[in-house]
């Protein structure tokens, strides 16, 4: 059986929302915030989105999972982005003349053999910022992101991807995908405590990395099984109900509201807007148009 990522049912201004603005929104923000790299904006971008979050009065224990990875992941893409390009990337920043603050010796990549060697990690105020800015640019994506499974309704999400104007299978084939990692993660669950009914122990692997991964067998076997099992059962199903032959009709029809409509409209408005800038950005080298391409560094902290 299906299950379904762990919704929230709760009255509150975000759960109302209809399922495609909310689509609309994170695609249109995370297009957006990929164009610059100016601090402001993005802090501008973590502030609102961090606001569009606390409508949704979802708590700690009920998120904390989602965003324990989501902290461990931004961690990893902020930290090891620095390190493996040396501090020296900065989207759509000239790194010419950077304000260096001081450096540690470290490897980095070579255009001679053998490729790796000895390369300073230089800190600078403007690698610095790049870090910070990615940080939050990732975490405003995350507060978009997070809030769409626990505050819609599983019953719509296949429902508005249809309405957005996808064919039925992959309207269906993202609902099911929403329900995938949940149920692989109830089927892990229930595989490992009948194992450890059994005696098996997951935490006395012993041997190399190979042999540790063969003995992890009574695990995986019976959760892959499953997971085929599951999808015949599922294709099986489809197949009786003659899905694919013709136009179908889904039990729920979305209706926007106002709001719904307003919100979809600010989020193409500002995807353009922004879309715009940075085009004309690069015909400028300075001035209002050319503000997605600063880092908008405070004068202070390039004295």
């Amino acid at each position: 059986m299906l299950i379904t990522l762990p919704y929230v049912k709760r009255d509150t201004p975000i759960h109302r929302l209809d399922p495609r603005a909310k689509l609309l929104l994170l695609l249109a923000y995370g297009l957006a915030a990929a164009q610059t790299s100016n601090v402001w904006l993005i802090l501008a971008g973590f502030v609102g989105a961090a606001c569009y979050y606390g409508l949704a009065r979802l708590k700690w224990s009920e998120t904390r999972r989602a965003w324990l990875f989501i902290i461990f992941l931004n961690v990893i893409l902020v930290f090891g982005n620095y390190f493996l390009s040396g501090g020296a990337i900065v989207q759509g920043i000239d790194l010419s003349h950077q304000h260096q603050l001081f450096s540690l010796p470290f490897l980095g990549f070579l255009n001679h053999p053998p490729y790796i060697g000895p390369k300073p990690l230089v800190f600078s105020v403007e690698s610095i910022t790049y870090m910070v800015t990615m940080g939050l640019r990732n975490f405003s994506i995350a507060f978009l992101a997070v809030a769409i499974p626990y505050t819609t309704n599983p019953g719509h999400i296949g429902v508005a991807f249809k309405q957005l104007g996808l064919p039925d299978q992959f309207a269906y084939a993202i609902d099911l995908s929403f329900r995938f990692l949940p149920t692989l993660a109830r089927d892990f669950s229930v595989t490992l405590d009948a194992q450890r009914a059994r005696g098996f122990e997951l935490d006395k692997l012993r041997g190399g990395i190979f042999g540790r991964i063969a003995r992890l067998a009574p695990l995986v076997v019976p959760i892959v099984i499953g997971s085929v099992v599951g999808a015949e059962d599922i294709v099986n199903a489809m197949e009786l109900r003659c899905f694919g032959v013709g136009r179908r009709t889904w039990l729920t029809e979305l209706q926007t509201r106002p709001v719904d409509r307003l919100l979809m409209v600010l989020a193409i408005a500002v995807f353009l807007l922004v879309t715009v800038l940075n085009i004309l950005g690069n015909f400028y080298t300075s001035g209002p148009l050319h503000i997605l391409h600063e880092q908008g560094l405070p004068a202070f902290l390039l004295r």
